[in-house]
């Protein structure tokens, strides 16, 4: 069985004027209930929780910056409304329901519909839509429940800053993230940051150029560190790499996508190996993309 996690709470954010809008969840979802999906509750993350992942005055300023007069984080690019902090709080909370149902050996594989996303999301402040780390906390909560060594693979279009940021001296967590190298967050992503101390070498980046196609996107991912002795697989999956979307140059089809899914899931084995919606902006696109994607996590239900 495939695990599935949404809640109309993750509506109650954001404007639907904005690019990063409510809609998006609301057509997976509309995608996933036609799947034979384990559907689990949402959970909202504690404070305590969070600061396991950001720096506690970040997560207070988030709790109060609305009633205090903020509207965004850092750029209007990354809105604050009146439920933000409670909608983030459970978007990042709710890959522990996912990870504990792994621990009881309940599912092998799921998908978490979320928003706000949250992979540019560093220890210290939001930016890029994102105001919580989603991954990072689920990362976490895994090593908690026995699951020692994490690794998190992003094909996001976008650098996934935060999440480096989060574990760029952590040898426990290999991040591997592909992304276009002339893109936001602009100043992040390069070969050279391979992580610092105890991490080096545990950060794997491989930005390629513009207009990239599925072969040159699917030839980065033949250098996933199989020497990195994992024991679950979260993968930041934003699907704002193809080639329908407008913030982006990349060419990637849904033929491509396919593939880079099935490059993903035979990496993992036998793992547990989640997928946690990141970017993805335009609905059509967005909606096929996801049915690709369960199409091939519940192969073996259907």
């Amino acid at each position: 069985m495939v695990g599935y996690i949404y809640d109309p709470i993750f509506t109650e954010h954001g404007s639907q004027e904005h690019i990063e809008r409510p809609a998006r969840v609301e057509v997976i979802d509309a995608v996933a209930r036609t799947f034979p999906l384990q559907h689990y509750l949402v959970r909202k993350a504690t404070k305590e929780e969070l600061k396991k992942i950001h720096e506690a005055h970040y997560v207070d300023w988030v709790e109060r910056a609305y009633e205090e007069g903020y509207r965004f984080i850092l750029n209007e690019d990354t809105l604050l409304t009146p439920k933000s902090f409670e909608v983030a709080s459970y978007a990042a909370g709710s890959a522990i329901p996912i990870v504990d149902a792994f621990a009881k050996g309940e599912i092998k594989r799921a998908f978490l519909n979320l928003r706000p996303p949250g992979h540019h999301a560093e220890r210290k402040t939001g930016q890029g839509f994102c105001i919580f780390n989603n991954i990072a906390l689920m990362a976490r909560y895994a090593q908690s429940k026995g699951f020692g060594k994490v690794m998190i693979i992003d094909f996001d279009v976008h650098h996934g800053n935060g999440t480096q940021d989060i574990f760029y001296s952590d040898d426990t967590v290999c991040y591997f993230s592909t992304h276009e190298r002339n893109n936001y967050p602009y100043f992040t992503g390069s070969e050279e940051e391979r992580g610092e101390g105890r991490g080096e070498g545990f950060n794997i980046n491989k930005p390629y150029g513009d207009y990239c196609k599925d072969e040159e996107l699917l030839q980065l991912y033949e250098d996933l560190p199989s020497w990195f002795d994992f024991d679950i697989v979260l993968i930041s999956a934003g699907y704002d790499l193809m080639k329908d979307e407008t913030i982006s140059s990349a060419q990637i089809t849904f033929e491509g996508l396919r593939a880079l899914v099935q490059k993903i899931l035979q990496f993992a084995g036998n793992k547990p190996v989640a997928f946690l919606l990141e970017g993805g902006y335009n609905l059509d696109s967005l909606a096929t993309s996801v049915t690709i994607t369960l199409e091939e996590l519940t192969k073996d239900e259907l």
